[in-house]
């Protein structure tokens, strides 16, 4: 029963009205038959979200280099244009 009353005790350190904009742009593109639409939404939530939790972090290990920050985006952003080659790339 404790592990129970646990569960109320839980901090989520994602924002609401994000997690709900993230949900609710992937289930309208689900409802629309978009899958490879949630695929890339997926990938650039999964990156803007691992920099808003783990900014201070990276910050701290990189030492100020903008060049590594600037990586960082990028690597996220060739993913994300990479998948969208990927989905706008039909095989005849």
């Amino acid at each position: 029963m404790e592990s129970l009353f646990d569960l109320g005790s839980v901090n989520l350190t994602v924002p609401a009205w994000q997690l709900a904009l993230y949900i609710g742009v992937v289930a309208f593109y689900m409802i629309w038959g978009r899958i490879k639409l949630c695929l890339l939404t997926t990938f650039g939530f999964a990156f803007y979200m691992a920099y808003y939790l783990f900014s201070a972090e990276f910050l701290h290990v990189i030492n100020g280099k903008p060049s590594a920050e600037s990586a960082y985006f990028g690597f996220g952003l060739v993913l994300i244009a990479f998948n969208l080659i990927a989905l706008f790339y039909e095989e005849r």
